[in-house]
């Protein structure tokens, strides 16, 4: 009868190790795949970032060259050049806060 209860005992301690053991390799392997995809995550935002930065970029289509005209008719007067650089500012500017709303809206994001 003690061996009995002995051998009952002693089958319970090693199925209850056993199954403890396979528990804590589920777990390990849960945490091994919520490592990778927190790693994917990371490498999605990366790219989602170089996207949205290609996309800021104005895309030009390229023109093919014309021949230059005489250096007198190049050089537009002293109130146009004022004119396109205050344009140039003005653009400027409006790139300038709307990265900043894309990084507060990134920095916003979980």
């Amino acid at each position: 009868m003690v061996k009995l209860l002995l051998i009952m005992l002693l089958g319970l301690l090693l199925w209850l190790g056993i199954d403890s053991y396979g528990m804590a390799q589920n777990e390990a392997r849960l945490e091994s795949r919520l490592n990778r995809l927190e790693s994917e995550l990371g490498r999605l935002r990366s790219q989602i970032s170089r996207v949205e930065y290609q996309l800021a970029i104005p895309n030009r289509p390229m023109a093919p060259p014309q021949p230059s005209p005489p250096p007198a008719l190049l050089e537009p007067s002293l109130e146009e050049q004022f004119d396109n650089l205050a344009t140039l500012a003005i653009e400027l500017k409006q790139q300038v806060r709307q990265l900043e709303r894309r990084v507060e809206q990134l920095e916003s994001a979980p």
